[in-house]
């Protein structure tokens, strides 16, 4: 899912929706406070690379609970992506 959404960025050449990049956002991130912002969804994506091996080697030992927590962490990147396509912010 993370490459589809840094595709979605790069096709649009922006990464905030419902007003131009470059306002301001969250410290050391930049994420939109007010717009949504596709960049928060890519960020996820990506890490999930990260986060479910480590989840599967430290926290989960059995196959079914590493499939309920990735198809959870899914379904939280996709609604994430949604809702930044819908031009909310995840923090208001």
């Amino acid at each position: 899912i993370f490459s589809f959404e840094g595709f979605v960025m790069g096709s649009r050449m922006a990464h905030t929706v419902g007003a131009p990049d470059g306002s301001a956002g969250l410290p050391l991130v930049n994420w939109s406070k007010k717009y949504g912002d596709l960049r928060i969804s890519h960020f996820l994506g990506m890490h999930a690379l990260q986060l479910l091996p480590l989840v599967a080697f430290y926290l989960i030992k059995y196959v079914k609970g590493v499939l309920v927590f990735g198809v959870l962490y899914f379904l939280f990147c996709v609604a994430s992506f949604i809702i930044a396509w819908q031009g909310k912010s995840l923090f208001r």
